[in-house]
């Protein structure tokens, strides 16, 4: 399986479980009360959209050259996960805001049955759609599925931990406290959502790194100065800028090694083909 096919199949994969929990989880949260479900299964609405957006955006990443766009799309992966990151902080804010409102309106009582069986049928259905993502991500090494596949991970730890809080509100119930068990749900959105929003601050930021043509992190660079340490060129004659699944490397020569250059471009090729990036490549002559 190629790295792109991995990717294609992964993207709509995951844009049909969306679907399917979103739809579910919403009758499920307007039977039940749940603000806490309305909103585990408003974000899997969400990652519908989201991963038709991302399927959009593999598409048009792929496209090649033309006279409206010379060098190509190179943006649009970085772009999408942009996009996504702001929504998905977005969501996580509006949450909070109306888990503070139902607090102060002094809570809201819930359908524990209807909020169990959705708790374990969310955790299982999520775990299913995350490893096989993760999966096809070892093989498709993208950004734009890296950014899905925490999309989903995110997914699966709220469905657990929205189950296991309806699993304690239901012990509640039992216990001489049962008057405080309206407050459950407010306060797992509270909870959840407060310490999933880190998440998409993290995706915005990367994805702004690469949008600004920011230095490749990780290993990336230190292994393209090694592979062409051969030819004699110095660190500083080498910049790098990771954008979505593309590399683009700007190496400087002088005269004496332009007659390299196409030796240089072919292994710096190579290397970029075994990391499954696509490279843009460029040789710039220094007199």
């Amino acid at each position: 399986m190629t790295p792109f096919v991995a990717e294609r199949r992964a993207l709509r994969f995951s844009a049909i479980s969306a679907s399917l929990f979103a739809f579910t989880g919403l009758a499920l949260g307007l039977a039940s009360g749940s603000i806490t479900i309305l909103f585990d299964s408003g974000y899997s609405l969400l990652s519908l959209v989201l991963a038709s957006l991302s399927l959009f955006a593999l598409q048009q990443a792929r496209k090649p050259a033309d006279d409206h766009y010379p060098f190509g799309r190179l943006t649009v992966e970085p772009l999408a996960v942009l996009l996504k990151g702001v929504v998905i902080a977005l969501v996580c804010l509006f949450s909070l805001v109306s888990a503070l409102w139902s607090l102060a309106q002094g809570g809201r009582l819930v359908t524990l049955d209807l909020a169990l069986i959705f708790g374990v049928v969310n955790v299982t259905g999520c775990l299913v759609t995350w490893w096989w993502l993760a999966r096809h991500a070892r093989v498709a090494k993208s950004s734009l599925l890296n950014a899905e596949l925490r999309q989903w991970q995110m997914d699966t730890w709220l469905s657990a931990a929205v189950m296991l809080g309806f699993v304690l509100t239901w012990g509640l119930t039992l216990t001489p406290w049962a008057h405080l068990a309206r407050f459950a749900d407010p306060v797992m959105v509270l909870i959840i959502a407060g310490y999933f929003l880190p998440m998409p601050i993290r995706m915005v930021k990367d994805a702004l790194r690469e949008l600004m043509f920011g230095e490749p992190v990780g290993s990336v660079r230190q292994e393209v100065i090694q592979e062409v340490a051969d030819f004699d060129i110095a660190d500083d004659d080498v910049r790098l800028a990771q954008v979505g699944s593309f590399l683009m490397v700007d190496i400087q020569l002088d005269k004496q090694q332009i007659d390299d250059a196409e030796e240089i471009v072919e292994s710096v090729e190579q290397h970029c083909k075994q990391r499954n990036l696509r490279p843009v490549m460029s040789i710039t002559l220094v007199t």
